[in-house]
């Protein structure tokens, strides 16, 4: 899933330090999942996750802004269509990949990638009066308003609605579309937008993307470090990693409905100083010892990469696919 940085600005707003406060403004065509990255004494806090419908602003942090550096990210939530977007930077830091977070302990998500995200850096100047505002926005630089509209014209096409553009224009085939859905869902009639049937659309747009993607589920007694490689262009193909799946856990690893026939997946369980790989590959791909997302272009040793041997798995017509990994499919490493 490839993850793009989308412009953002911040807007320093005059304030006494009795209102003093961060806000986060959604002015994107996305529903949005927002954290934020501070000094919290002498530690580096993060919180979230906060949900911003399409034009909605929000108070993340009630304490006076002091002047200095602010870490924050938002990405779209999973029920849009395509891939992941995401308004980010290059400092990583520490979240929980569900439900709200307040971690003073940024060593909690060390050697996990799956738990960090990259914040942008914001600087607080000593002329917002301890209130300082981080808008997230698009290149069609919408308003609150037209960003809500077209916040609502994304959520209806990703349920299924018929939606040509997302323009935050509230146009006769925008208000149909909204009548017809509010109708189906009984809400009250009428193409007005609400928070209840943004909510609902966000409801509906996330319970469909629930059910299609490809799965890893580990059902080994280790954590399995595992990564996948997808047929592109031609015959070339391009892989990624890693997720960290726990014992018993499950991630999903492509995300909205597969098109492909077939995958290639792969694993490894560390045992010690060793590893145990997935046993039976069937083709070769560039694996990174971080986080990768690779193409076959040039070779693996022309990118000083290592090379390791993926399983290839039929998927057919289907939509969505599930891979378990089993405890013997890995293999022991060789006695010296």
């Amino acid at each position: 899933m490839r993850i793009v940085f989308l412009s953002i600005f911040v807007l320093a707003l005059s304030a006494t330090s009795a209102s003093a406060k961060y806000s986060l403004c959604n002015k994107s065509s996305y529903a949005l999942s927002a954290a934020i990255g501070y000094v919290d004494g002498d530690r580096l806090a993060t919180r979230g996750w906060w949900r911003l419908r399409p034009g909605q602003c929000k108070v993340v942090l009630t304490e006076q802004s002091n002047p200095g550096r602010y870490f924050v990210y938002a990405e779209a939530i999973p029920g849009h269509k395509g891939p992941l977007r995401a308004w980010s930077g290059d400092t990583p830091l520490c979240v929980e990949n569900s439900g709200f977070f307040n971690l003073r302990n940024q060593d909690v998500c060390r050697g996990d990638p799956s738990r960090q995200r990259k914040f942008f850096d914001v600087e607080v100047t000593e002329a917002a009066a301890g209130n300082w505002q981080t808008d997230f926005t698009e290149a069609s630089n919408y308003t609150v308003y037209s960003a809500e509209v077209a916040g609502v014209q994304r959520l209806l096409r990703d349920v299924g609605e018929s939606i040509r553009r997302v323009d935050g224009a509230m146009g006769r085939e925008t208000q149909l579309a909204l009548a017809n859905y509010r109708k189906s869902k009984g809400l009250t009639e009428g193409s007005n937008i609400d928070d209840e049937v943004i909510d609902a659309l966000i409801e509906d747009s996330n319970t469909r993307e629930a059910k299609l993607g490809f799965f890893y589920c580990n059902k080994t007694d280790s954590p399995v470090w595992s990564a996948i490689a997808t047929p592109a262009e031609g015959e070339s193909y391009s892989s990624k990693g890693w997720w960290k799946l726990d014992p018993g856990n499950c991630s999903k690893i492509i995300k909205g409905e597969l098109k492909k026939d077939h995958y290639y997946v792969f694993g490894v369980i560390e045992d010690g100083a060793a590893e145990k790989p997935i046993v039976n590959g069937d083709k070769a791909f560039c694996v990174n010892a971080v986080m990768f997302n690779l193409t076959d272009e040039l070779t693996c040793a022309d990118q000083d990469l290592e090379e390791k041997m993926f399983r290839r798995v039929e998927i057919g017509g289907s939509p969505s696919a599930t891979f378990d990994f089993l405890p013997d499919m890995f293999v022991a490493p060789p006695t010296q």
